[in-house]
């Protein structure tokens, strides 16, 4: 090879792999983000030593996750980019949860802080319905109606959002936490999780909620929970500690009887910001939302960038793939954590955007609850 090119092959290796001594160091300064400033009740008595040993677990599973077979080498592709347009001026405090509803053609979404529901209609109407408390995900049921994971339980919530049975509390002996996000899996279940948005420790989970009502556990020491989602075929569930960044995956048993982790996704860096939530396509596409980076990007099955969507915004939190076709990308985005000179810069910040893409959705699961 002519000298030119080896040089070429240098700088084209550089931009596509990371060192381990360079994933070392980024890990070393994101672990130092996710430390507070102090640990409460640090060096006094039992709930001092279970905090410090919860937080040393949580550091050593994280870097456990950031440095493990995720660090292989992967090709790079050719990353196809898009932008995406805002469709809905919705200007949510913290827009997510959005969710495609095959019953009726249209997309839900939450705006979390404002306690409120809304949804657009295959006319292009928007409407919005009050909630009792925070939500942070709804998903419709194959019966009318819909399953809403209010902050502190789980409701059953009819079609015009005026009657929320409890089907479930969620934690009520951790009044930091509330539920976060969701999807329903293979088998008409929930899996959802929370998220604790006070001290932003890991003491939160992930939960599976079957048809039947049956709460159980499955991940603990978790900080917020996200990118839930599940591949065509309900094999593999993917999952994401937003603070951690690693996209993990797990092996799903029959009618949910074992959930086995395997190798994860994608490491942190591998886009901009932190995922969020996310959705995986009829290829086996997952589209993670990169909250503070300002993109979507679409994962090939091998953790591969195939496709990025930017925002005129820095906070994309959730997307949902919808519309005649099923391509359609939406998007939900927030507007809290800006300053006023970023909202001047980005005036639909909070609003719903979307983006058409190559790939449709998969066949749409909805709840048995």
């Amino acid at each position: 090879m002519r000298r030119g090119g080896c040089r070429l092959l240098q700088r084209y290796r550089a931009r596509c792999f990371l060192s381990a001594g360079q994933r070392r160091r980024r890990f070393r300064g994101r672990a130092r983000c996710l430390e507070p400033d102090r640990l409460q009740g640090a060096g006094g008595g039992r709930a001092g030593r279970r905090s410090i040993g919860r937080r040393v677990a949580f550091r050593q599973r994280a870097r456990e996750l950031r440095l493990s077979g995720i660090g292989r080498h992967r090709a790079c592709t050719q990353v196809r980019r898009m932008n995406a347009t805002c469709l809905v001026d919705a200007r949510n405090t913290l827009g997510e949860g959005c969710v495609w509803d095959p019953r009726d053609d249209s997309l839900y979404w939450t705006d979390i802080e404002e306690s409120r529901i809304y949804r657009l209609s295959s006319t292009q109407e928007v409407t919005s319905y009050a909630l009792p408390e925070r939500a942070g995900f709804i998903v419709p049921r194959k019966d009318a109606g819909f399953i809403v994971g209010l902050a502190s339980r789980i409701a059953r919530v009819d079609a015009g959002f005026s009657r929320f049975d409890t089907v479930t509390e969620v934690e009520p002996a951790l009044a930091q936490t509330r539920v976060n996000d969701a999807a329903v899996d293979p088998f008409g279940g929930i899996v959802f999780g929370t998220f604790d948005e006070r001290d932003r420790q890991p003491v939160a989970s992930l939960y599976r909620l079957s048809p039947e009502g049956e709460l159980r556990q499955l991940l603990r020491d978790i900080t917020i929970s996200n990118g839930i989602a599940f591949s065509p075929d309900g094999q593999i569930m993917y999952f994401a500690d937003t603070p951690v960044g690693v996209i993990r995956r797990f092996k799903v048993g029959a009618a949910f009887a074992s959930l086995d982790e395997i190798e994860p996704l994608a490491a942190a860096q591998v886009a901009p910001g932190s995922p969020d939530g996310a959705i995986v396509d009829r290829d086996g596409g997952y589209w993670s939302a990169r909250v503070w980076g300002g993109c979507v990007v679409r994962l090939s099955a091998d953790g591969a960038v195939t496709d990025r969507i930017d925002l005129p915004t820095k906070g994309p939190t959730c997307v949902a793939l919808g519309g005649p076709a099923g391509n359609r990308l939406f998007i939900t985005t927030l507007r809290v954590r800006h300053t006023q000179e970023e909202l001047d810069s980005a005036p639909h910040a909070g609003g719903l955007f979307v983006a058409d893409v190559a790939v449709p959705a998969q066949s749409p699961r909805l709840a048995l609850l």
